[in-house]
């Protein structure tokens, strides 16, 4: 009913959401078409991942790390492999360019203190590229983004989108704030309207005592009717109990203050000096008795 939970506030998944919606501006492909890289292998890089599987299982992503077998640990990891990546796979560092220059979008979430991947090394490159760093300090020099068709987007640029999502989310809180107060006063509401509960069941309890007791009364007078129409006159007086009964039932449901409810309520406790069932066991059979209505 709100997208409080909407827009991503982690560096990791705003990552994935500025390449969803660059892609098709940057580079002409739909953000599902895209072929991926992801330098790294740590932490930064396992939380990409779960946020770009989450977006798209069967996404193409190729993780180039120096320890190739902490790369394909990642990818194993059971979160991770929940989420999707049966079309990821890994690649050690010496293959980093070559699989660059494959790949459409390069994500760079290394360890490394100085950048990896300079203007010079993106030179001569025939398609365009999004290249989006999450890392401090930067993997990606500052020079990529002056290579024709190369798209280099930085924390900072990161840090944007999560302080738009974060204000969005800001504006969304008064309106869940409103639905929470509408739905506690819904449950009280409810929940008033259950102490209702024993006393239409004390009710219905009496009506139908005193149904049954003037039955016999008029048994002499029934005994001249066929099963089926002693059936049809049990039925009968059960129907009208039912009649007399529905708008008490339906008072009970109405929508209104939680004080009017609880008035209704006492009021009908008093006028037919009603006992719920579990308390007149604990008094006992001389006490508590509800009140018979007169014939």
């Amino acid at each position: 009913r709100t997208k409080i939970g909407k827009g991503s506030v982690s560096v990791s998944s705003a990552a994935v959401e500025l390449m969803m919606a660059k892609s098709m501006g940057d580079l002409r492909k739909y953000a599902s078409n895209v072929h991926i890289c992801v330098l790294g292998a740590g932490k930064m890089s396992r939380l990409l991942l779960l946020a770009l599987f989450s977006k798209n299982p069967d996404a193409h992503v190729t993780v180039v790390n120096r320890n190739v077998a902490n790369a394909q640990a990642m990818l194993d990891d059971d979160l991770v492999a929940a989420r999707g990546g049966k079309n990821a796979k890994v690649a050690s560092m010496d293959e980093m360019m070559d699989v660059i220059a494959k790949s459409d979008v390069i994500f760079a979430a290394t360890a490394s203190k100085e950048p990896i991947l300079k203007a010079a090394d993106l030179s001569g490159r025939e398609k365009g590229a999004m290249l989006v760093d999450i890392s401090v300090p930067r993997n990606i020099a500052a020079d990529c983004s002056e290579v024709e068709n190369v798209y280099s987007y930085s924390v900072d640029d990161l840090k944007k989108v999560v302080q738009a999502n974060a204000d969005k989310r800001k504006s969304e809180v008064l309106k869940a704030k409103r639905y929470i107060v509408d739905e506690v006063q819904k449950f009280k509401l409810w929940q008033a309207s259950q102490g209702a509960v024993p006393y239409l069941a004390a009710l219905q309890t009496m009506a139908e005592n005193i149904r049954r007791s003037e039955t016999e009364k008029m048994s002499q007078k029934l005994q001249g009717l066929h099963e089926k129409e002693r059936e049809a006159v049990d039925k009968l007086t059960r129907h009208i109990i039912d009649q007399l009964f529905r708008p008490i039932y339906y008072s009970m449901k109405a929508d209104e203050g939680i004080d009017a409810k609880k008035s209704k309520i006492w009021a009908l406790k008093n006028m037919f000096r009603l006992e719920p069932e579990y308390k007149r066991r604990l008094l006992g059979p001389g006490g508590g008795r509800a009140a018979q209505l007169n014939a």
